[in-house]
């Protein structure tokens, strides 16, 4: 491909286009433990907000103290936190459906994988590892 020949990345000649993935700034890893979600309210996009589930952490403890001001034992009797398990909501995404419906089928396609490597394993009882992006 020449410079200048062209939009970048798109090689006409060959018919092909070539796509370059940065991560955002604000690019992490999340771990999802369930969705929720459903169309907005204009109906032109559907969104999901995915979640992770944890125990809840305590929202305050208390102490004792030595004469010197160390931190001795926990006065759990007095520890303040919350009675029910946390949903953390990570993020919500918002999509068109044919981007919702290439998400089904890429999920589709990866719980396939899954399943034929554990099929695989079952027989064998050696465990693999299917090499594969996300295409």
């Amino acid at each position: 491909m020449t410079e200048g020949a062209g939009p970048p990345g798109i090689d006409e000649k060959e018919k092909r286009i070539r796509f370059d993935y940065i991560k955002s700034q604000f690019f992490r890893v999340i771990h999802v433990d369930g969705i929720f979600g459903g169309t907005s309210p204009s109906g032109k996009a559907i969104r999901m907000s995915v979640w992770n589930e944890r125990w809840p952490i305590p929202k305050q403890t208390v102490h004792e103290m030595d004469e010197l001001g160390n931190l001795l034992k926990e006065v759990v009797e007095e520890r303040i936190q919350r009675d029910a398990i946390v949903r953390e909501v990570e993020v919500d995404l918002v999509m068109d459906v044919d981007c919702a419906k290439q998400m089904r089928e890429w999920l589709s396609r990866k719980i396939e994988q899954y399943d034929e490597i554990m099929k695989l394993q079952s027989k064998t009882g050696v465990k693999t590892h299917k090499k594969g992006g996300t295409q």
